[in-house]
């Protein structure tokens, strides 16, 4: 897993990223396992992380996810629409 882009969200007060994420002979990997596996590497609480899109280009065995990660739990709560948060199983 690497960080491709980084941006600070100072008004809704995130950081968006976007990481490449190898899986070699698997599928692409699914929203859970990529919210432990960034909070793992970003040392952060799991329930402050929101994957809002897996990508896999055809052919490749590599995904891209944008991810944000919140500075507390009110503002995910507020800002994130309500079907991102079940995707993401935090509601």
């Amino acid at each position: 897993m690497e960080i491709i882009g980084k941006f600070e969200n100072k008004l809704l007060e995130r950081v968006e990223y976007v990481f490449k994420i190898n899986h070699e002979a698997q599928g692409t990997p699914s929203r859970k396992d990529v919210r432990e596996a960034v909070s793992k590497f970003l040392g952060v609480d799991k329930d402050l992380v929101v994957v809002r899109r897996i990508k896999t280009p055809f052919g490749v065995n590599e995904a891209y996810a944008e991810v944000f990660v919140y500075e507390n739990k009110e503002n995910l709560l507020k800002i994130e629409p309500k079907h991102i948060l079940k995707r993401n199983e935090i509601i």
